[in-house]
């Protein structure tokens, strides 16, 4: 009986992971008008994520507020440069500009399509001072990025090739393939949020060519992306993406997406939803080691990114801190009864 029991409970045990991964379908793409903030930080300190793969993972990003923004806007192909080409799909600026060979192409854009069974980037779009048009095209094979719906184990491996013709130059194109895997599932904290996610690899091998004049060059390029995709979003929480070279990956951007802290009730410390910083009651902000609070303070109360609360230690009127570079949840009391919530930025 005592046998029986335990194989119960471990076979229940397996029933509740098998169910606690999630699935990624067509209904969680980016869609037109999506707009999404990420913060770019440097891919060293987000390394350790590359390393923690499998079921029931959990990830936690250092949060680096000192680094660059950048927003990733979606549109109606209609109202990109690019709608004589393009019709019933998204587009994406995915560059201002980018060096190929001799050309430089500017205003680059890359359009997608969402069905049932997969999300594929049907065609691209750019401008050249050579020609007086904007030039685009669809992929003859279109480059398939997920299959649907994904769970955790999948694996896919699908071809693509694109051919755009430049006049009185020649013309522009790609042709390889992209396999992509869900190595991982669990949870991931970005800023004071915690999500269920997929951890995706995708590896991209292929070649960009341009040809002159019946003269064809050709950049080689193997490409990794490692993506963290979960139901809130429709787009990355976290992405790392670089170069495989000799068989080793060299990570050469990281970015996390810019997050606001949840509403009252949602979030792990239970705080009310932030207002913008009050210097007028702690200061400063960005901070290393101290702040410094108003007479007009009474408690100051604060939790880290994964909801944990620290410590300050309080002398007069100076706040002795000794936390990681980060940004923090703090709830401020007030002499009259109230609170108020903000966010502050702790540096080196």
């Amino acid at each position: 009986m005592t046998k029986l029991y335990g194989l119960t409970i471990i076979l229940l045990g397996l029933s509740f992971q098998a169910t606690a991964q999630i699935n990624i379908s067509s209904g969680d793409m980016p869609k037109a008008n999506d707009t999404f903030n990420y913060v770019t930080i440097n891919p060293t300190s987000i390394l350790g994520l590359l390393n923690q793969s499998g079921a029931n993972q959990f990830w936690s990003v250092k949060v680096s507020p000192l680094s660059l923004k950048n927003q990733n806007i979606y549109k109606n192909s209609l109202n990109t440069p690019y709608a004589f080409y393009f019709f019933n799909t998204v587009g994406e600026k995915i560059a201002d500009s980018i060096g190929l060979l001799q050309f430089k192409m500017e205003d680059v854009y890359q359009f997608y399509s969402s069905t049932s069974g997969a999300y594929k980037a049907k065609g691209m779009g750019f401008k050249i001072s050579l020609a007086p048009i904007p030039l685009a095209g669809n992929y003859g094979t279109p480059d398939r990025i997920y299959k649907f719906p994904m769970n955790y184990g999948n694996r896919d491996s699908s071809g693509f090739d694109l051919n755009i013709s430049i006049p009185l130059v020649g013309s522009y194109g790609q042709s390889g393939y992209r396999i992509t895997e869900v190595i991982g599932f669990g949870k991931v904290v970005v800023v004071n949020d915690t999500f269920d996610c997929l951890q995706v690899r995708s590896d991209i091998v292929g070649s960009d060519s341009i040809e002159v004049q019946g003269v064809k060059f050709g950049i080689h390029r193997h490409t990794r992306e490692y993506k963290w995709l979960t139901k809130q979003y429709r787009a990355p929480i976290v992405i790392v993406s670089g170069s495989v070279l000799s068989g080793q990956f060299v990570p050469g951007k990281a970015q996390y997406m810019d997050l606001q802290p949840k509403q009252s009730g949602a979030g792990s410390t239970g705080i009310d939803n932030p207002v913008p910083d009050q210097k007028t009651l702690l200061y400063p902000n960005p901070a290393q080691n101290h702040i410094f609070k108003t007479d007009e303070v009474v408690l100051v109360e604060a939790w880290n990114s994964i909801g944990q609360k620290q410590e300050i230690i309080w002398t007069n009127q100076t706040g002795h801190i000794d936390w990681s570079p980060g940004v923090y949840i703090l709830k401020v009391h007030k002499t009259d009864g109230s609170s108020e919530s903000m966010r502050l930025v702790v540096t080196q």
